[in-house]
């Protein structure tokens, strides 16, 4: 007698794909609240995990195509909310969530996340002051990075114009939101290729947000992003938030604003404080050139007075020569006195023949010492008229008025020689000195 039963037969096939279908479409969206634990992350870029409260564990896993779009990271320990499905995995006869989005779960748990992030940046030495780049004091352009919407640029824009206009390049981003720390990062690295691509690069960047809660920071306490700024060959300020507003890039930044505005003043100087500070040097230097000319025309007085007249050097040596004449010439009679006394003396001692022998060799020894004496004085003479003409003549040339004899003139500006243009200006009165007068002009353009 055949038996009849109401119990359907399944293949093992067909049970696991009608569980499957009966847990999909009994939870559509779910938000599954829970501790990660057992991450793995596999060559073909999915990510395992286990999500876990006090009691139960639950299998969960991320593709790779969603990896990237995630608000926050999948660690070890993160209290999370994780946005997905439910699904069964019939090989292994499991049930498992597929992660289409994760948060973290209170802010206390992003605030230790941070604090860790911080402290292991810290120790690659990303934050250390001796790393960080000099602003320059007077740039020629800004990039700035941040919202096109909102009101940052302006207030920046309109802060710069009023204290120092200089170019400003916005390259705009999101400042919010899961891609927001990748367009800031395509950002820098934009403003760093601009010396490759043989464009000027900013002299320095910006980036800026206003102020925000804490999850709506988190882009700029991204690792990669702090990393990005880190590496830039370019200075950058960070005028994220508020001035009670810390965000990592804060710490890697070369400088950091408590507000966008803020930073407007950090990086360009007042323009009217240089102007005074230029108005002050200039005022300084006047003052030393002032002093310096007057010491100079001190010096140049001192020295005038001091070079001998040429023609009491000339009478002078004349004087020496006449000096000279007179005195050959009372030598010369002296000598002849004394021997026509002695002649006189001796002359009744002497025998005539021997007095006249002696008297014509006397005689002719006189003869030949006033030849000689006359020829030295001759000789003398000539030696020191040449030697005046060559100094009056060397006196000549030095002299100015020989240079103005041939066809040139001195223009004086104040009785102060005019060497250069930039000594005269328009309207001023000139005197120019020729050879045998002078005349006045003044200088019209």
């Amino acid at each position: 007698m055949k038996v009849l039963s109401n119990v359907i037969d399944y293949t093992v096939t067909q049970l696991n794909k009608s569980i499957k279908n009966i847990i999909e479409s009994s939870f559509s969206a779910l938000r599954v609240v829970g501790e990660v634990s057992q991450v793995k992350k596999h060559s073909s870029g999915h990510v395992y995990f286990t999500l876990k409260d006090k009691e139960s564990s639950l299998s969960a896993i991320c593709w790779r195509s969603n990896v990237n779009r995630l608000k926050a990271k999948i660690e070890e320990g993160a209290s999370v909310i994780i946005i997905g499905r439910i699904t069964t995995y019939s090989p292994q006869s499991k049930y498992q969530l597929i992660v289409e989005q994760i948060e973290y779960q209170g802010e206390g748990h992003l605030l230790k996340m941070l604090e860790d992030r911080k402290k292991m940046l810290s120790e690659e030495g990303l934050f250390d002051e001796d790393k960080k780049k000099k602003i320059p004091p007077f740039p020629s352009s800004i990039g700035v990075i941040t919202s096109e919407s909102g009101a940052v640029f302006s207030d920046i824009i309109h802060r710069i114009r009023d204290r120092f206009p200089l170019e400003i390049t916005l390259y705009p981003v999101k400042v919010q939101g899961e891609s927001s720390a990748i367009e800031i990062c395509s950002a820098l690295d934009y403003f760093n290729s601009y010396k490759k691509n043989n464009f000027k690069e900013p002299d320095v960047i910006i980036i800026a947000r206003g102020g925000g809660s804490l999850e709506d920071l988190m882009p700029f306490n991204e690792e990669k992003l702090v990393r990005k700024i880190f590496s830039s060959s370019i200075p950058v300020v960070s005028a994220v938030g508020h001035e009670t507003d810390i965000t990592l890039c804060d710490f890697v930044s070369d400088i950091r604003a408590p507000t966008p505005t803020a930073a407007a003043e950090i990086i360009v100087p007042e323009r009217k404080e240089i102007l005074d500070r230029f108005d002050q040097k200039i005022l300084y230097l006047k003052k030393i050139m002032s002093s310096f000319i007057e010491k100079k025309k001190n010096q140049i007085s001192i020295l005038r007075n001091r070079l001998p007249d040429p023609k009491t050097r000339v009478n002078f040596y004349f004087q020496s020569l006449d000096f000279f004449e007179q005195k050959l010439i009372t030598e010369v009679k002296n000598t002849v006195s004394e021997k026509k006394i002695s002649f006189i003396e001796n002359s009744g001692k002497l025998n005539l023949e021997i007095f006249f022998h002696n008297f014509k060799v006397l005689k002719e020894k006189i003869s030949l010492l006033t030849n000689t004496l006359s020829k030295r004085v001759v000789n003398l003479l000539n030696t020191k008229k040449q030697y005046l003409n060559s100094s009056i003549k060397h006196l000549d040339i030095l002299s100015h008025k020989e240079t103005l004899r041939r066809g040139f003139a001195v223009v004086k500006n104040k009785n102060i020689i005019v060497k250069s243009t930039t000594q005269v200006a328009v309207g001023d009165d000139l005197s120019v000195e020729f050879f045998k007068n002078e005349m006045k002009v003044k200088k019209i353009k």
